[in-house]
């Protein structure tokens, strides 16, 4: 953690005056360096001008203005203005007005999402992992203990205290190009194996380290390169969807899988099809992440390397020049550093640990959601009522359910915010399983129990999705990536402390009652400690989790 000490930003660059809103023009006389723009020319650092738009707006009939056409780019080692030693603290909170129009908007910021999208791809087939381990798996024709279903967890715990030393010491497209390189040998020797218990093992060390090592660095990123009107669909997107889509592929081709009676140890089987997948996702993040990973403009400017920082900056917006906005965010992110400087590692940990509490919290129950006696309990209620005739379509439905809810609440959290879609699920899911605690019977049938648990599944999605943006906001840089890996350590012990604990068949409502007991705990805390960080710059967002009690939505 002592190698996260973060330079103080370079002289000759301020933050804006202590005032609401952008900050005003400053005078001619502070560009007196030769080259510097003539008056009218757009000023860096986002600082409007007499008839050019201020970041964050589109204004009718007055198209964004360009570095690079026609004139140079102003040099980048001073801006001419002198920086405060201690940036104005309202201004962190300072709401950032989005662009109008959501198509030109996403097509502007298309390359936010394609910097981490390798890593997206590595998460699918982490996902497609965690459906195996719960119990979406075919016919196994070796002999398996309890190590087999849980080896992808305690993997992914290795991969994830591994990159806690890995912390700003090597680039995240190496990690990536790594992970990638694991994940793919790990589903060549999946698909290739026939009735071999270690190898299947050995397959699944190998795709949990490197959803482990990726998990924080990646996380982290999504937040950094991300504009602040964008971040929460980049980093749902990037993380809770696409372990989404694993889960759903792997319940879909395994529910519709059909075995002839005739079926040997030697034939191709629903884990060989997986590994085969996982050897392609890992392929595509090789390629994709040689190409369109772009490091953190963040940590680049804290190693003091700002022209590297503004390239990476240009690089995440289309078209690729320098614009007003390239600078309004290199400002930013000067002053967020400037925040995080002066905290020592003692005082980052004891910020931290308020918001580590309630991630950690929404996490665990997010592996309750979804855990193998939730699975039990829904082949139970499928046996129970239609005696298995058409389980493959009740299981399909399932996987759609919970892909629904994941894809509802991505989509709208720029929109509604956070804090609202996952209040609305925990309250739902809550309700939902005292319904199914209470009419879990094997003595009198479980009747509804089906369809409760899929319609649990829709706001178990909709619920845990704003856990992801909460990752890359909460927690100061200074430890940000430790207290992700720590948080998602903590979320896959659930999973094994579940996978691990024996299953009382005629207890099953005991299961659901505490989880709904959980579920009502987690809304009306959250009610009154989470805050709402929709369209809030990254310091703004740090300074919402400061403390315990925050009830803004």
């Amino acid at each position: 953690m002592q190698n996260d000490k973060f330079a103080a930003p370079p002289a000759g660059f301020t933050s804006a005056p202590p005032q609401p809103g952008y900050p005003q023009p400053e005078p001619a006389q502070t560009y007196p360096q030769p080259g510097y723009p003539p008056q009218g020319y757009p000023q860096p650092g986002g600082y409007p001008q007499p008839g050019y738009p201020q970041p964050g707006f589109v204004q009718q009939g007055n198209p964004p203005q360009f570095y690079g056409q026609g004139q140079p780019p102003p040099p980048v080692h001073n801006y001419g203005v002198m920086p405060p030693h201690h940036p104005p603290h309202q201004d962190g909170t300072t709401t950032v007005v989005p662009p109008t129009g959501c198509f030109s908007r996403n097509q502007r910021n298309k390359p936010q999402s394609n910097a981490v999208g390798a890593a997206g791809l590595i998460f699918i087939s982490g996902g497609m992992n965690i459906a195996w381990c719960i119990g979406f798996r075919g016919p196994i024709f070796y002999s398996s203990t309890l190590h087999n279903y849980i080896a992808w967890f305690i993997a992914a715990i290795i991969g994830a205290v591994i990159s806690c030393f890995l912390t700003n010491r090597i680039p995240k497209k190496f990690i990536l190009l790594f992970s990638a390189l694991l994940v793919t040998i790990g589903g060549v020797v999946m698909g290739a194996i026939r009735d071999n218990g270690g190898a299947v093992v050995a397959a699944s060390y190998l795709d949990g380290i490197g959803n482990g090592l990726v998990f924080a660095p990646f996380v982290a990123l999504a937040g950094e390169v991300s504009v602040p009107y964008m971040r929460g669909m980049v980093t749902a997107s990037l993380e809770q969807m696409c372990f989404c889509i694993g889960i759903f592929l792997q319940i879909i081709y395994t529910s519709s899988w059909t075995y002839s009676p005739y079926t040997s140890s030697s034939s191709f089987t629903a884990e060989n099809l997986k590994g085969i997948l996982s050897a392609i996702y890992g392929l595509l993040a090789l390629g994709f992440g040689a190409f369109m990973c772009i490091e953190s403009p963040v940590i680049t400017l804290a190693k003091g390397d700002e022209p590297g920082a503004i390239d990476a900056l240009r690089r995440l917006q289309r078209p690729y020049t320098l614009t007003n906005d390239t600078y309004e965010q290199l400002a930013e992110h000067k002053r967020y550093l400037a925040h995080n400087k002066d905290i020592s590692t003692s005082q980052s940990i004891m910020q931290a640990l308020p918001a580590f509490l309630r991630l950690t919290y929404l996490r665990a129950m997010n592996a309750l959601s979804i855990s193998y006696f939730v699975i039990i309990v829904l082949t139970v209620a499928i046996l129970s009522n239609y005696r298995g005739g058409s389980a493959t379509g009740w299981l399909v439905g399932f996987a759609i359910c919970r892909w629904i809810g994941n894809f509802i609440s991505t989509f709208i959290m720029e929109s509604v915010g956070r804090k609202k879609p996952l209040l609305l699920g925990l309250l739902v899911c809550s309700c939902l399983a005292f319904a199914i605690g209470s009419k879990y019977s094997l003595y009198y049938g479980m009747s509804g129990v089906t369809i409760l648990l899929l319609i649990f599944q829709v706001f178990a999605g909709m619920a845990f999705v704003s856990t992801s943006p909460y990752l890359s906001e909460a927690y100061p840089l200074g430890v940000k990536q430790h207290f992700i890996a720590f948080t998602f350590i903590a979320e896959m012990i659930v999973f094994i402390i579940v996978s691990s604990a024996r299953f009382n068949i005629y207890d099953g409502a005991n299961y659901f009652y505490v989880v709904g007991g959980l579920y009502l705990f987690g809304f009306l805390a959250g009610i009154f400690c989470l805050p709402e960080t929709r369209l809030t710059t990254l310091r703004g967002a740090q300074e919402k989790f400061n403390g315990f009690i925050n009830r803004s939505f």
